[in-house]
């Protein structure tokens, strides 16, 4: 039986400047790489990662793509 623990990070950064880490566990990596693949199409996302917990630590290696532009957000009150 396979114990290792497997974890998708995803960094959101939102239009009004907020930002936010989740960390969602999933039950391989395959599926991990499934996944990531779906949320990084997601305008919100800023970078997702997957990662094994490897002697109660988890090590993170996001690595700098190109910039991605995050929609403004359409709100009437906020253009004054």
């Amino acid at each position: 039986m396979d114990s290792s623990v497997i974890v998708m990070i995803v960094m959101l950064a939102m239009p009004n400047g907020e930002s936010s880490v989740s960390v969602k566990p999933m039950q391989s990596a395959e599926t991990c790489r499934i996944e990531a693949q779906i949320e990084a199409s997601d305008p919100y996302v800023s970078a997702v990662e997957c990662s094994e917990l490897t002697d109660g630590k988890l090590e993170l290696t996001f690595r700098r793509g190109p910039e991605r532009k995050i929609p403004e957000a359409v709100v009437e009150r906020s253009t004054g």
